[in-house]
């Protein structure tokens, strides 16, 4: 057998083991919601580049429709039960499934970032007006506002009481 062969053969032989468990451990429902959202991240990153940078004014909705040619909007009942239920205000990639322009597509860490840190996740796509410094690619842009969707404007969590980003103004 040539090596490229046991490759092949020894990837199949992972990915059957892991329908395995998924089957054993009940998993038909999430790995069918993992599908859908999986067919949908394909589709809506179809011509965008992972982690491609792209200044506020333009990470909208639109433009990732332009991006990606789709108009697919994920359903709450796709998500995974911590997303439900759905909340006023969603960060453009969540909503449309994009889940892979921050997350690292590992089965190990399904929900690996991207980058080593969330500041560096987040100023790909998001700006400050001034030079990044030690502190502000230091900061955990979470710790304020959530990644995925709140019920407050700019994604801030309800927890949190300052009037100013740290950072400063965005561009």
């Amino acid at each position: 057998m040539e090596r490229k062969d046991i490759k092949l053969a020894v990837a199949a032989g992972v990915v059957l083991i892991v329908f395995a468990v998924l089957i054993l451990n009940d998993g038909l429902e999430k790995l069918g919601r993992l599908g859908t959202i999986g067919g949908q991240i394909a589709d809506n990153l179809a011509h965008a580049s992972h982690g491609d940078p792209r200044p506020l004014s333009e990470m909208t909705v639109e433009h990732i429709e332009a991006t990606t040619g789709s108009t697919n909007v994920v359903e709450a009942s796709e998500l995974p039960k911590a997303f439900v239920p759905m909340k006023k205000y969603t960060h453009p990639p969540f909503k449309l499934g994009a889940c892979n322009v921050c997350h690292a597509s590992r089965a190990s860490k399904p929900a690996a970032i991207t980058t080593h840190t969330v500041a560096q996740l987040c100023y790909t796509c998001h700006e400050p007006k001034k030079h990044i410094d030690k502190r502000m690619a230091a900061l955990d842009c979470n710790k304020c506002h959530s990644p995925h969707q709140a019920d407050r404007k700019k994604l801030l969590r309800n927890k949190v009481i300052e009037k100013r980003c740290p950072v400063g103004k965005f561009k």
